[in-house]
């Protein structure tokens, strides 16, 4: 999972019944603590079949979210 300058990202990968997959995530942001997001399953009617796929989903899903939350609407990820 990608990391992003000044964020902390947790997620939780859960196996399903059907060999599915769910994840939860929390985004906090590291120089005030402040959560953008607490912990929450962001495709909750969406199991998915692979544990990549989950993880290609929420990744496009973090980098909209915090789009949102940048004042200049940047996000600076780290290489």
């Amino acid at each position: 999972m990608p990391e992003y300058a000044g964020y902390k990202i947790v997620y939780e990968v859960i196996a399903l019944p059907r060999s599915k997959w769910a994840i939860l995530i929390e985004i906090m942001r590291r120089t005030d603590g402040q959560i953008l997001a607490r912990r929450h399953n962001p495709f909750p009617n969406q199991p998915f079949d692979t544990k990549l796929e989950a993880l290609e989903h929420v990744n496009r899903y973090v980098e909209a979210l915090l789009a949102t939350h940048e004042p200049d609407g940047k996000v600076r990820r780290i290489a």
